[in-house]
């Protein structure tokens, strides 16, 4: 008999969908140059390495979220370093701390990049700006804000996607010219592929794992929510990749779907980035708070340490966001793809044991 699937369970779907949707897409994928770097050099075979990435993100993301559902470990580093291993541990906090500092770092490399390609306004100024902002921003109340920024994702996602078939609808022709691998991409699609999902993993850890472990008893609808956020994702990102490919000079600027909307119409332009602003406010705040509270819970939560520690976080990361939007996503997105395959590797490991152990009790609890 075919299980009935409830309102609950439907809602708990569309829930783990958002989630997903909310970890994955950044400035750096609805500008358009993350899927440039990663897929847009191969040419056709951009589609089969677009295919690797999701499968690799459906069947891990599946896993990630149904083992925290069943632990009820809500700790990344617990989860991921399932054995004591201190020393283990503690590196595995490490690599969070240094990814959030990249997602910190990118975002004010951004900014400065769109405030340079909307205005003409030098980089160095326009990320000199945003880090200060973000750095008093940081040691204030900032919930408010971050609700107000959030909401803006959703309307970004849906004036992509309506600028990707304008495109798409108005030129009618596509091309998917070959590519030089930059920075640390490989070049090679299978690999390019492989490492931008062990990347997206990573980014999805932080949310997935507190978010499985309250669902403890919930999980029938956790593979569905995962199938319906990577169609969405997996949706939104050929639309990105086939509106690029009307027009591939745009690939060129280090805000692709920008200068793509701008083309079309200056308005849409404007729209675009005022939104993107937005969003990459979002992202790069909820990182540099999460530094902060790391800091404050680790160390100390008197100001008179957290204002000269976070002072010097924003000031490595504007210097270092000088070497540019593009150049950093790169180079640093790869590298902590080709670094998530540890923790990840970790993870599936962790599952495996959990589950054959669990096979196992229930083999002994069964009357023979």
């Amino acid at each position: 008999m075919k299980e009935k699937r409830t309102p609950r369970d439907r809602a708990g779907s569309f829930a783990i969908a958002m989630a997903l949707l909310g970890s994955l897409i950044g400035a750096g994928f609805l500008s358009g140059q993350e899927l440039c770097q990663f897929f847009g050099i191969h040419g056709p075979w951009l589609f089969p390495a677009v295919a690797v990435a999701v499968l690799l993100m459906f069947l891990i993301g599946t896993v990630i979220l149904r083992l925290a559902a069943d632990t009820g470990e809500g700790r990344m580093d617990k989860i991921v370093v399932f054995f004591d291993c201190k020393p283990l541990r503690a590196v595995v906090a490490v690599f969070e701390v240094l990814f959030v500092f990249m997602i910190y770092l990118v975002g004010v490399a951004a900014f400065g990049s769109l405030f340079e390609q909307m205005f003409a306004i030098p980089t160095i100024i326009g990320s000199a700006v945003f880090a200060a902002i973000i750095f008093f921003l940081s040691l204030f109340g900032i919930k408010g804000l971050l609700r107000f920024f959030g909401m803006v994702i959703p309307v970004l996602v849906a004036l992509t996607l309506f600028i990707g078939f304008y495109a798409m609808i108005k030129t009618g022709s596509f091309a998917f010219p070959t590519g030089e691998a930059q920075g640390m991409v490989s070049g090679i699609w299978p690999i390019d592929g492989a490492s931008y999902a062990a990347f997206a993993l990573f980014c999805m850890l932080p949310v997935f794992v507190p978010f499985g472990a309250s669902m403890q008893g919930k999980v029938k609808s956790v593979w569905r929510g995962v199938l319906i956020g990577m169609l969405l994702f997996a949706s939104l990102t050929l639309v990105i990749i086939l509106a690029i490919a009307t027009d591939p000079e745009v690939r060129e600027f280090a805000m692709p779907m920008i200068e793509l909307a701008t083309r079309h119409s200056p308005i849409f332009g404007i729209i675009y980035g005022v939104l993107l602003i937005f969003g990459i406010f979002s992202a790069t705040l909820s990182a540099a708070a999460a530094m902060s509270e790391y800091f404050a819970r680790t160390f100390s939560e008197k100001r008179s340490f957290l204002i000269p520690v976070m002072g010097v976080t924003s000031l490595a990361a504007f210097g270092l966001g000088l070497f540019g939007f593009r150049e950093l996503v790169s180079v640093l997105f790869p590298i902590f793809g080709y670094l998530g395959v540890l923790p990840i590797a970790l993870l599936l490991v962790h599952a495996w044991r959990f589950y054959r152990a669990r096979r196992a009790e229930k083999k002994q609890d069964t009357p023979q």
